[in-house]
């Protein structure tokens, strides 16, 4: 699992150049670049969402990081830590550099008005409409003898399926 942390702690943190950290890009050979700093995550198959962090092998998963990470799963990346991105070696121009800014400038903003916060009520509100449709459709099709009922409910049926997301 990785070649970081264990075996690099006894050595300085090192420039690393983005050429050094695109070479490594498979997953037996997997750098990824987060905020800057380089992550030897090589054979990291306990990932707990799988292979996925092998696509962005030799590249800055920043921004994707974000999206699919909660608050806190830094820490655990500490133990992959073997150096950082020499700046000046970045292949970004202004107006990526720019876009960038602007969109972590746009999520911080939408952190700070709560925007990730999950509600329970919600959850629960979803829940319960969705066992209510089922059981309405349920109960229309056993009571009922009546084929344009039994068409009816079965449609009643797919919006279930459909807002469970099976």
């Amino acid at each position: 699992m990785g070649k970081g942390g264990d075996a690099v702690q006894a050595m300085k943190a090192e420039k690393i150049t983005w050429s050094d950290v695109q070479q490594h890009r498979t997953p037996d050979d997997a750098w990824i670049v987060h905020q800057k700093k380089v992550y030897d995550v090589s054979n990291w198959h306990e990932h707990p969402g799988g292979g996925v962090i092998f696509t962005h092998a030799g590249d800055d998963m920043t921004d994707i990081f974000a999206a699919f990470h909660a608050a806190g799963s830094q820490n655990v990346m500490k133990k992959f830590y073997i150096g950082e991105v020499a700046v000046e070696t970045l292949p970004k121009d202004q107006k990526q550099i720019a876009f960038e800014k602007g969109y972590r400038d746009l999520r911080s903003q939408l952190v700070v008005m709560g925007m990730f916060k999950s509600n329970k009520m919600f959850y629960l509100y979803k829940v319960v409409s969705n066992m209510m449709m089922w059981a309405a459709a349920c109960a229309g099709v056993y009571y009922s003898d009546n084929t344009a009922v039994h068409m009816a409910f079965a449609l009643f049926i797919c919006f279930f399926f459909q807002q469970s997301g099976w």
